[in-house]
């Protein structure tokens, strides 16, 4: 019994340690992102690639967001009105949400920011088109902001998804690389630090106001595609990544996958396009851009770059799926006979190397794309043979991520293999192909005109109507389908890589990512159960 008795007296002691004993504290939760490339700054305001938007989606908060069905939500705006006359729109702001170093976010950090958006000093065409019709901002109270504008615009909400920047942070004497490097934003992370070409790691910043955060710390992992993100991925280094159709059979057998990944078949609203630059001579004849339309099997590429359905293809401006396609409208048919017959007729005879000239002028155009894309060399070589066979040249240029993008914004190529996310969430074509959006004020980097367009383009934007916008939106589609500014091509849904170890994912009309809570809905696995 006295044996007993001195066990028991041990447990009470061990037991009476351990209830003073602090808690060990919880593991800290990483979510290890993946980037197709570096970001060329984190200004908000001006960054147009992706890399950059998918990291300040973390950082920075809109003015409104826009859920899984591009329905208005909450953000920084808790609420607000629209006049009847489409033209007064007041925001109340959520008082819970702060800048990184505690100050509120105000009325004045709205003002700052569209004012911003304004200045033609500073490059930001993602949002220009949207407040260029501004008439006044008036700021009441540090929670309201009212905006006015000279006219309608039937899809103005959409662009209230514009993310709001500080005013004090992005304040007089501020360059534009200390803007770009050190970005202070509202969201639930900030960031940490950035290693060029590596990696970014951001960390939730304190306060219940960011508890939209599910995680201590998220990394954003440079990684070109191919092979190494699925390397990557098995070794643990990477929680999500995107995967061709071609590799995707591959990467699922491969040993460790199916343990650690699921795969997503995920919806994009954007499109892939070949986007001409009308100032080249060669290409600012209409035959000859309707010339390359014809001179290579679309149908076909499609199917073999997107294996086994192959990609939907488009014959207009906008994302196949939407009501905005006109059901008669049709891609350009794979006719070779056609297309020398429009190069002949526009003065392009061939020369004795099969190549056409005129004056003196060879028929040769330049198409820029970025590395580490399989899928840009492979069309880019089909390309090259279809336009070959019709005495045209085509020259590729693969550019690495940062040049690509800066060259394709100012237009400087002839011909940018492009993938086009619509963000903000609509379809308007205005500031992709009106006269008034070439670079640096807008995003038309072909430097199309055409004044039958811009009139559609204009109407469409006023008119209120749902109906009657939609016939409109048709007619710009066929204008441009028979105009050609660019080649429109096709969306195919992306199969995507997706850790176990990560819930909450959304696969929305619109993806992934780009739409609210979005990659902020995303949690640990464990967290699941509680």
């Amino acid at each position: 019994m006295k044996r007993l008795f001195r066990g028991a007296a041990a447990l009470l002691v061990l037991a009476a340690i351990s209830c003073n004993r602090p808690e060990a504290p919880a593991p800290r939760t990483v979510l290890q992102r993946h980037l197709i490339g570096d970001p060329i700054h984190l200004d908000p305001t001006t960054n147009t690639e992706e890399p950059g938007v998918l990291v300040n989606a973390m950082i920075f908060r809109p003015l409104v967001g826009f859920g899984e069905n591009r329905q208005p939500v909450p953000s920084l705006a808790k609420s607000w009105t629209v006049s009847p006359d489409g033209l007064t729109y007041e925001f109340r702001l959520d008082p819970r949400y702060t800048w990184e170093g505690g100050a509120p976010v105000t009325s004045d950090d709205v003002r700052f920011t569209i004012e911003r958006v304004r200045d033609p000093k500073v490059a930001a065409p993602t949002w220009r088109a949207a407040f260029e019709d501004v008439a006044a901002i008036e700021t009441p109270d540090p929670a309201t902001i009212r905006i006015r504008f000279s006219r309608p615009y039937a899809e103005r909400m959409l662009n209230f998804a514009i993310p709001i920047v500080s005013a004090a942070a992005l304040g007089a004497g501020k360059t534009e690389g200390e803007i770009g490097r050190h970005p202070v934003g509202s969201g639930p992370y900030r960031l940490e630090s950035w290693e060029s070409n590596q990696k970014l790691r951001l960390v939730r910043r304190d306060g219940e106001a960011n508890a939209d955060g599910r995680w201590d710390e998220i990394v954003f992992r440079v990684i070109p595609t191919g092979s190494v993100p699925f390397q990557a991925g098995v070794r643990g280094e990477l929680d999500e990544f995107r995967l061709t159709r071609d590799e995707t059979p591959t990467v699922e057998a491969a040993p460790g996958y199916r343990e650690r990944f699921r795969t997503l078949k995920v919806p994009q609203f954007r499109q892939a396009l070949l986007i001409w630059n009308v100032r080249n001579p060669f290409l600012a004849d209409v035959r000859v851009r309707r010339a390359l339309a014809h001179a290579w099997p679309r149908e076909e590429t499609a199917k073999r770059l997107y294996p086994p359905e192959g990609a939907s293809l488009v014959a207009g401006p906008y994302p196949p799926g939407v009501p905005e396609n006109p059901p008669d409208l049709k891609p350009p048919a794979y006719d070779p006979a056609e297309s020398a017959r429009l190069l002949d007729e526009a003065g392009w005879k061939a020369g004795p190397d099969g190549i056409r000239r005129k004056g003196g002028r060879k028929a040769s155009i330049e198409m820029i794309h970025p590395t580490g894309f399989q899928i840009y060399v492979s069309i880019g070589e089909i390309l090259r043979t279809a336009y070959e066979k019709v005495g045209v040249e085509l020259v590729l240029r693969p550019l690495d991520w940062a040049a690509f993008v800066e060259r394709g914004q100012k237009g400087e190529c002839d011909v940018q293999f492009y993938g086009r996310v619509f963000w903000p969430p609509t379809v308007d074509p205005y500031p992709y192909f009106h006269s008034s959006q070439w670079p640096p004020r807008g995003e038309n980097s072909g430097f199309y005109k055409n004044a039958d367009a811009d009139r559609l383009m204009e109407a469409a934007r006023v008119e209120l109507d749902a109906g009657k916008r939609l016939e409109l939106y048709r007619q710009i589609a066929r204008k441009l389908a028979e105009d050609q500014p660019a080649d429109f091509l096709w969306d195919a849904d992306q199969n995507w890589a997706m850790a176990k170890r990560v819930d909450g994912v959304v696969i929305s009309p619109v993806g992934i990512f780009h739409f609210l809570p979005g990659p902020l809905a995303w949690r640990p696995a464990i967290l699941a159960a509680k």
